[in-house]
């Protein structure tokens, strides 16, 4: 079967070999996103994750010196409450993250790995600054303001952050930023 298909695949133009390889990896992408909709669809329970972005998200609020009181998955922050719901863990962005780095072809395994560990692990930090900043925003500009920002600015910027972050682990693991991290 590979032989046939790699037979078929050299008697295309090179445009045509381009646009076949960004269809298969479109398509790898689709079939290791399927965890993501299994998770929605079983109704997984993640609410260890929940505790921890509610615990991890007060830890930095205090720090920042707002009263951040913790309450199971709830914040009360200056008086106002906020809940982690299992969207805002940012779950779903590190699941694709995982889809995007194991869909590329021609990385290793060793590769992949790290750049699945150390790219969660950033989402993760970035996932509790919106969280935090969320908070920041009800506090100076209101609940409309904060939901606007919540909806939009920080969706994207999850959204962004993920694409980034599967760009330079690209760029890092095809062997394109070894002066850099050398």
């Amino acid at each position: 079967m590979r032989e046939a298909l790699l037979s078929w695949k050299r008697r295309l133009t090179p445009r045509q070999v381009r646009l076949w390889d960004v269809l298969e990896f479109l398509l790898r992408v689709c079939i290791l996103s399927i965890p993501l909709y299994l998770v929605i669809w079983l109704g997984v329970d993640l609410y260890p994750l929940q505790l921890a972005a509610a615990s991890q998200s007060a830890w930095l609020l205090q720090a920042m010196g707002y009263h951040a009181a913790l309450d199971g998955t709830g914040l009360t922050v200056n008086g106002f409450g906020f809940f982690i719901i299992p969207d805002c863990t940012g779950w779903k962005s590190m699941t694709f993250l995982a889809a995007l780095v194991f869909a590329t072809p021609g990385i290793s395994i060793r590769k992949r790995i790290a750049g699945v560990a150390l790219g969660v692990a950033v989402v993760w930090l970035g996932n509790i600054a919106r969280i935090a900043g969320v908070v920041v925003a009800q506090g100076a500009w209101g609940t409309d303001a904060a939901l606007a920002i919540h909806d939009w600015l920080f969706q994207l910027g999850l959204a962004c952050l993920v694409l980034g972050i599967w760009t330079i682990w690209l760029l890092w693991a095809k062997n394109k930023l070894s002066h850099v991290f050398s």
